[in-house]
């Protein structure tokens, strides 16, 4: 049996996929003031405001130093707040501004423009097993 090259590795190819796609997001969100990973605050904002910080973290997958950097400074954006929990005053929240608001409809339609370009020339049965093979390989990872 002949030896895969490196290169055509499903690990190598999920790799070189993921920093393409992240490089050409990152050019989009650009020309709307977004940085890259402000996006995915805005989403996981847009699905529940008012998370916990720590929440945020685990969910991100990133430092708690990272975040509070990012916090800090789409708060001095307007696009965000941060405010301290009622109930504990140890935790902090974080809110979406009107901004905040306006910002993730423009990376929404950012997503839009990378899922055409990702999906481009494939069928719909190509797409559509594309995507099932991925969340299996999601599944897997997790």
């Amino acid at each position: 049996m002949k030896a895969k090259k490196q290169e055509n590795y499903i690990s190598n190819l999920l790799v070189q996929i993921g920093k393409l796609r992240r490089n050409k997001s990152n050019v989009l969100l650009s020309e709307t003031n977004i940085h890259g990973g402000q996006d995915i605050l805005l989403y996981y904002l847009s699905l529940e405001d008012g998370q916990t910080v720590s929440s945020l973290v685990e969910k991100m997958c990133i430092q708690h130093a990272t975040i509070s950097a990012m916090i800090d400074r789409m708060e001095t954006q307007g696009m965000i707040k941060k405010e301290k929990d009622v109930t504990d005053k140890r935790t902090s929240r974080v809110y979406m501004t009107n901004k905040g608001m306006d910002a993730y409809k423009e990376v929404a339609k950012i997503w839009k423009t990378m899922e055409a370009m990702i999906t481009k020339d494939l069928t719909e049965d190509q797409e559509r097993l594309l995507r099932e093979l991925l969340q299996l390989v999601l599944k897997n990872l997790s």
